[in-house]
């Protein structure tokens, strides 16, 4: 027999204590996932309501599956949405214009309601729905005025996005949805977040070519790199000011009339995902679109550029994303350059800096890294001039660098591990090595966190912990605090662990693979060359007893030839130096 629930798909801050106490422990309630709870620290067990997870980590061959399954739903609503935004602007740009402005939205979406969508179907598939919980919400402010405002919304952590979707997925998927209306306890404030995605800024540059036209924009390069650079191919440019300029929108029947050129024949993901266009495509491409080509228009930079470099405009920038659009389809050449950790997992690393080497014409990594769809480059954040030899310093401590994931349902169900686990794992895992340190060394710790956890969830939690020791804020510069410690520990492979190897830091890595996207071939092998040369443990018992028995002595472990070795392999792959003995001219042949 069916079990019957009464399904909970938003966070529980939103409901009054007194309804909350009539449902606790009541096993015919369910929270649609862990995201919907509210805790202030990770320990706490106080909330007893039963929580569905369908995360399958293990399940690689359902995460190839639906990575084939969200590319063909990408190829053909990118068809679509060439023709219906040709017709709706009077243009006729080819597929190469519109994917280059909406390829980060459209992905985006399409993934996020993929992954919504498989979980509806688990649940259906598993229970009866007695009844679903709604909040009442204007819709309305929710419709993105661009892609980052789209992405700030899909992502965020009141999980109001997330539960408007869930509540248009089963509407859709059952007929008559028994949905019981609910007033927020909590105030909603999303028309006042809007303001701030509503303007733009727009830079002003200085360009200077005697050869091939190059324009670079928001690149992350070390500025000695950078002029090297500059320097060989005999350009110039920068940017010396800046504007904030608000675009002019045209009326709403152009959503309506843009959305009914869709065709929406069938009760399939891919028409849901249609129907859906009105309140999730953004302003900026459609109402907005005409006054961002008279921006554009208005550009002081280089036109028709040979080349066009960045690290990061491709993401959100929508004049710099209309600016690579409309000069490619002049055959300009985008250059994108890798800005964090990549290069090192399976799938194509398709959800990490895949995206990046599909958008451009080259993509450049840190290093000589092996797969063939990558140019192999350098660490652009940083030039050492000559080799650094690591020296213990007297009083010099330890820093502890964590992450906090948000716990929100964007990512499909196979291959991945729920990222409230994520973090509930990561704090457990902390807490055992710090607890299993010797007393001398926990006066040691500073930590440093990098937190987009509801609540600070991680933040709270370690702080609890730790108590006195101090905390590094977020927003410090990794690269210019490692000087002021002795020792790394990282809890999660990330950039900064790729900073710590670039500058010859001693680090050791406390490695857990589910809280990872699957490492390839050769990365696994390089996991276990770590793991030889004791940079990378599998136990925080077994690190934490490595370290009291080594950090008096760091440099006579850290300076062994056969750790060195390890070290340079991966520096030399991923992350290796700057070296001003090669043609940089190569860089620029189309």
């Amino acid at each position: 027999m069916t079990t019957k629930i009464d399904l909970i798909s938003f966070n529980i801050e939103n409901l009054s204590k007194s309804f909350l106490k009539k449902i606790t422990l009541k096993r015919n309630y369910r929270l649609i996932g862990k995201w919907c709870k509210n805790h202030q620290i990770l320990e706490d067990d106080s909330n007893k309501l039963f929580t569905l997870d369908f995360k399958n980590w293990k399940n690689k061959k359902g995460k190839l599956r639906d990575i084939r399954n969200i590319n063909n739903i990408y190829k053909k609503l990118l068809k679509e949405f060439v023709n219906n935004l040709n017709k709706t602007h009077n243009k006729s740009y080819p597929m190469k214009y519109w994917e280059f402005l909406i390829n980060r939205w459209l992905l985006a979406n399409v993934i996020d309601i993929y992954s919504k969508w498989k979980i509806s179907e688990k649940i259906i598939n598993k229970f009866s729905i007695r009844k679903f919980f709604t909040l009442e919400l204007n819709e309305k402010y929710f419709i993105p005025e661009n892609t980052w405002h789209h992405n700030v919304l899909h992502k965020g952590n009141d999980g109001l996005w997330a539960h408007i979707m869930f509540r248009r997925i089963f509407k859709y998927k059952i007929k008559r949805l028994n949905e019981i209306n609910l007033k927020p306890k909590k105030k909603f404030t999303e028309f006042k977040k809007i303001k701030k995605f509503q303007t733009y800024k727009v830079k002003s540059f200085f360009n200077l070519c005697f050869s091939q036209k190059i324009f670079t924009y928001d690149l992350s390069f070390d500025k000695k790199l950078l002029f090297f650079i500059k320097l060989k191919n005999l350009f110039l440019n920068f940017f010396y000011s800046k504007k904030e300029v608000k675009l002019n929108s045209d009326s709403l029947d152009l959503r309506k009339n843009f959305v009914k050129l869709f065709k929406t024949n069938g009760n399939n993901l891919e028409c849901f995902i249609k129907e859906n266009i009105f309140f999730s495509f953004p302003k900026i491409f459609l109402e907005n679109y005409h006054s961002l080509e008279k921006e554009y228009q208005n550009l002081n930079w280089i036109k028709n550029p040979d080349f066009i470099m960045t690290t990061y405009g491709h993401y959100f920038d929508e004049i710099f994303k209309i600016y690579c659009s409309k000069n490619i389809i002049d055959n300009s050449k985008i250059f994108i350059f890798q800005h964090g950790d990549g290069g090192i997992y399976d799938f194509n690393d398709y959800y990490t800096i895949g995206w990046d080497e599909a958008l451009s014409d080259k993509y450049f990594v840190w290093g000589n890294n092996p797969k063939k769809r990558y140019k192999n480059f350098y660490y652009t954040k940083k030039y050492i001039s000559s080799k650094i030899k690591f020296k213990t310093k007297l009083n010099c401590k330890i820093l502890i660098t964590m992450y906090g994931f948000n716990e929100q349902p964007f990512r499909p169900l196979d291959g991945y591990y729920d990222n409230y686990n994520i973090n509930k794992d990561l704090y457990s895992n902390n807490k055992i090595f710090f607890n299993n340190l010797s007393s001398n060394l926990k006066n040691k710790i500073n930590i440093k966190i990098l937190d987009n956890s509801k609540n600070k969830v991680v933040s709270n939690s370690c702080k609890k912990l730790y108590k006195t020791k101090n905390f590094i804020n977020e927003k410090k510069d990794y690269a210019k605090i490692l000087n002021k410690y002795n020792m790394i520990v990282h809890f999660y492979l990330g950039t900064p662990f790729f900073e710590s190897m670039f500058y010859n830091k001693p680090s050791i890595l406390i490695l857990n693979e589910k809280f990872q996207h699957h490492f390839d071939l050769n990365f696994k092998n390089l996991i276990n060359n770590f793991k030889r040369v004791n940079i990378c443990f599998d136990s925080p018992i077994k690190a934490s007893k490595f370290v009291n028995d080594n950090f008096k002595n760091l440099g006579d472990w850290w300076n062994d030839s056969k750790v060195q070795s390890v070290r340079n392999k991966f520096c030399d792959l991923y992350c290796r130096n700057f070296q001003y003995t090669d043609d940089f001219k190569n860089l620029f042949i189309k």
